[in-house]
């Protein structure tokens, strides 16, 4: 009897590392999915030219439709969320067409510093993938939604790592039945070593220190292995809820009650936090369209036509002009003292120009010094001399900086962080800590623009759990 067919798990050597020994943010039966489908890869019974030929087509339709649809939404940005997230250069990528975590984040970036661009909707439908890259895409989103309104549409599946991404967009609107959550990390271990057994096989690992690459497939998953994996999907399940809590504006204790694994539908998604509204991905277009377009103006009265031919006529002008403060400054032409407003106007104008230019050279200054423009006396300068002259004052200066900082970034109770940031801090050399301070004020500026320090005040039952999630690093659960 001829043996069975088996295929090379080495030809597909990225997915292969991922399924026998991966990290995932992904609902089960997505990933149950990926690890049936490469079992019967390796059985031999590895899809025809027709089946690919047909997920290409499918591809290159849902693509054409996407086109189609950006076409036609002048002002809006259409960027698609569809399939397994795979990390970049992956076959699964290229050949099924999975979403790649670091292309979908730059498609983000550039639509957000598009100027013709007034808003972007993510139309979403995956139920997550594996974790790397997905804090990238995740803080390319939370990004978009500084710079210009993002509208995340759960059409029809956000789950674990989709809504790691999608959860930093200015809202998220959920179809009827639209699922989102499966908020955790999962990881995958192949256990080979009752098959090397019976091949009469034995892998031997020499390691340069005890606890590097552990759970390899030769090896079993107990014992200080476990106990490795355990710690390490813990921590990105840990930094998974704090991305969640930064993107909805929520405390980390809140984020926590949503990351038990669970789903919710529709409105129920709602009522729990994780969604804003109940829409579809045409009610989001429309009303994205009619904030775009731009107010027609005329000057014939509504109900009116002017007759063919007629040339309007001059009437009365009233010139209205804005400084930078935002204050208007408002011209009659036929008024008998026209031409004096006009001078006073421009003479104003060209005071709170020059006051505007004053004003961003201290803006400047403060933020190369690393204090608040109001700091800026005498006083403050002269004691920023004498902290140039001595290094250890100046260091100590930076590091409570930083202190100050990332207490208001992540919050007091979020000890983790704040005990890595003070690690850092204290490591780090001196230019290095004026970055961390050029760094943490411009996620507080982000998270706090209207120099609000507390975004969602905390239940007084939740103070006391346990909130180690670091919302330094950026490494994506599902």
């Amino acid at each position: 009897m001829p043996a069975e067919k088996t295929r090379s798990p080495t030809r597909l050597s990225g997915i292969t590392a991922l399924i026998m020994n991966g990290r995932w943010a992904i609902k089960q039966s997505e990933l149950n999915d990926i690890v049936t489908g490469f079992n019967t890869y390796l059985k031999g019974n590895v899809a025809g030219d027709d089946v690919l030929t047909q997920v290409r087509e499918a591809r290159s339709r849902r693509a054409e439709q996407t086109q189609q649809a950006q076409d036609q939404s002048v002002g809006v940005a259409i960027l698609p969320m569809h399939g397994t997230i795979f990390p970049r250069g992956s076959m699964m990528v290229d050949l099924c067409g999975a979403l790649d975590a670091h292309s979908f984040a730059a498609r983000v970036r550039a639509a957000a510093n598009d100027s013709t661009v007034a808003s972007i909707v993510l139309d979403v439908d995956s139920g997550g993938g594996a974790v790397s890259g997905v804090d990238v895409a995740a803080e390319a989103v939370r990004y978009a939604a500084t710079q210009k309104r993002v509208t995340a549409v759960v059409n029809t599946m956000a789950c674990s790592a989709a809504y790691w991404i999608a959860s930093g967009a200015t809202e998220i609107v959920v179809t009827p039945a639209g699922e989102v959550g499966s908020i955790g990390v999962i990881g995958t271990h192949t256990d080979e070593t009752a098959w090397l057994d019976e091949q009469g096989l034995k892998v031997t690992y020499v390691r340069s220190t005890d606890r590097k690459a552990l759970g390899q497939s030769a090896e079993a998953m107990d014992g200080a292995v476990l106990e490795q994996w355990q710690s390490e999907i813990t921590r990105i399940h840990d930094l998974f809820v704090a991305d969640i809590a930064a993107g909805r504006s929520v405390t980390v204790a809140t984020a926590k009650k949503w990351g038990t694994g669970d789903v919710w539908f529709g409105q129920e998604a709602v009522d729990a936090g994780l969604a804003d509204s109940v829409g579809t991905l045409d009610s989001v277009m429309q009303d994205h369209l009619t904030a775009a377009k731009p107010t027609p103006t005329s000057t014939v009265r509504q109900g009116q036509t002017r007759p063919a031919g007629e040339t309007p006529q001059e009437g009365h002008v009233i010139l209205t002009v804005k400084d930078r403060t935002g204050k208007t400054h408002t011209i009659d032409t036929e008024s008998a003292t026209a031409q004096a407003d006009a001078q006073g106007t421009v003479t104003g104008l060209e005071t709170g120009a020059y006051e505007a230019g004053v004003q961003q050279q201290r803006e400047l200054m403060a933020t190369a010094l690393s204090i608040e423009v109001n700091d800026l006396t005498a006083e403050r300068l002269k004691q920023v001399r004498e902290a140039a002259w001595n290094g250890a004052a100046y260091r100590a200066d930076l590091e409570s900086k930083v202190a100050a900082l990332a207490t208001s970034v992540y919050g007091a109770e979020n000890k983790t962080a704040l005990d890595r940031m003070a690690r850092l801090a204290g490591k780090a050399e001196i230019e290095d800590l004026q970055g961390m301070v050029d760094d943490l004020t411009a996620q507080k500026n982000a998270k706090f623009p209207n120099s609000r320090l507390s975004v969602d005040a905390p239940e007084k039952p939740e103070q006391e759990e346990d909130t180690q999630a670091s919302a330094t690093a950026t490494v994506i659960g599902i």
